[in-house]
């Protein structure tokens, strides 16, 4: 089976980038051909930024090490919070808003495609998205939590799976859509995932180990959304499909590595990595040995 091309559309234009922090971000996740979602860090300095408003749901982490004292104006009001390493913000899209800090500090921004957070509301209540209610300068862990795990995956020498980041995407929005959407009545549901079309995704996985498959791709085989396939899929498989695509990937590469017949370079291009060094790194995360020292174990 091959795999279907997807169609990789910015999140963000540059002007809207800069209108986050009037430069433009010092690290960013423009380049890891991410669908669906952009993670930009920035410095910002004190002051006030003029008013704007994003295109798309954006989520907000603040890193300093000392509280900044912070201002939302929006809607004629004024909200006033403590931003400090641990807070989050929320920043509905299309809503006018303009902030100001009385301290240099630096932030993450997630920009997730308006399509992610439908896709939730449609699977959980069988409606089009609520309202997204702003949040400034609020804790909640879980929020933060996933938003570090894309943060660090900006600075890092081997970055994950297109699949892993897109399924953090998911997560990170499905937690906005449970604690900050408007209510609204649930309607129909959409239905269990069975077993054939699960089956028909991990054929597909399979087959393909050698592509950049994105969770797109994968939950279109199975005709589901990305966030209803990710959740049936982690309900009725045990683990979610980016840990089984590194976990077939490694068993896979151990067959291969048993032969003596391809380098190792060869055999991480023929299980989905063009870098042998990222290839490295998750064998020995798996197996605890290099792929060399496993061939010469065998």
């Amino acid at each position: 089976m091959s795999v279907p091309q997807a169609a990789l559309t910015r999140v963000m234009t540059a002007e809207d980038i800069r209108k986050v922090g009037v430069s433009l971000p010092y690290l960013t996740s423009c380049g890891l051909n991410w669908a669906g979602l952009e993670v930009h860090r920035f410095r910002l300095s004190r002051g006030e930024t003029q008013e704007h408003s994003y295109p798309q749901l954006c989520v907000i982490l603040t890193h300093s090490s000392t509280p900044v004292n912070g201002e939302l104006f929006i809607a004629g009001q004024c909200v006033r919070a403590k931003l400090s390493t641990g807070t989050v913000s929320i920043a509905p899209s299309a809503l006018p808003h303009k902030t100001s800090r009385d301290s240099p500090c630096e932030v993450t921004v997630i920009h997730l495609d308006p399509a992610i957070v439908t896709e939730i509301a449609r699977a959980e209540t069988g409606c089009d998205v609520p309202e997204i209610l702003a949040q400034y300068g609020i804790v909640d862990p879980l929020i933060r939590s996933i938003g570090m795990m894309l943060d660090a995956e900006l600075s890092a020498e081997h970055p994950s799976s297109r699949v892993y980041a897109e399924s953090l995407a998911a997560a990170l929005a499905a937690q906005v859509f449970a604690k900050y959407a408007s209510r609204v009545p649930k309607g129909s549901q959409s239905p269990r995932a069975n077993r054939t079309q699960l089956r028909r995704s991990i054929d597909f996985i399979n087959d393909n180990l050698h592509q950049d498959l994105t969770l797109a791709e994968i939950a279109s085989v199975a005709n589901m959304s990305k966030y209803h396939f990710a959740k049936s899929f982690r309900q009725l498989v045990g683990i979610p499909p980016h840990r089984y695509l590194v976990k077939v990937r490694i068993e896979k590469a151990r067959k291969l590595l048993a032969l003596d017949t391809l380098s190792v370079e060869e055999i991480a291009n023929r299980v989905g990595y063009s870098d042998k060094g990222h290839f490295a790194a998750q064998f020995i995360k798996i197996m605890g040995v290099s792929p060399n020292r496993y061939r010469l174990n065998i």
